[in-house]
């Protein structure tokens, strides 16, 4: 079978689905952003477990990061909450 281009691919999907009813539009919808998520799953799923231990390690700095900047003036803010 001779491969077929985007463009046709796109144009030979409009005009099926502009002849489906609305019902089975949202099904070849659902269906189609399955696709797109089998596909992203598929990215994460092959990185390798240094790759996923890297990033874990970096996510894990970054949020304790984010939470030390937040409480330098945590205890300060509860005494003036306690004050009012």
């Amino acid at each position: 079978m001779p491969e077929k281009t985007t463009v046709t691919i796109h144009r030979q999907l409009l005009e099926i689905l502009s002849r489906l009813p609305l019902s089975s539009q949202e099904e070849v919808l659902d269906f189609a952003i399955s696709l797109q998520k089998k596909k992203l799953t598929q990215h994460w799923d092959a990185i390798s477990d240094a790759e996923a231990a890297a990033l874990k390690t970096e996510f894990a700095d970054e949020d304790l990061a984010f939470a030390e900047s937040v409480l330098t003036d945590y205890l300060s803010q509860l005494q003036q909450e306690d004050t009012v």
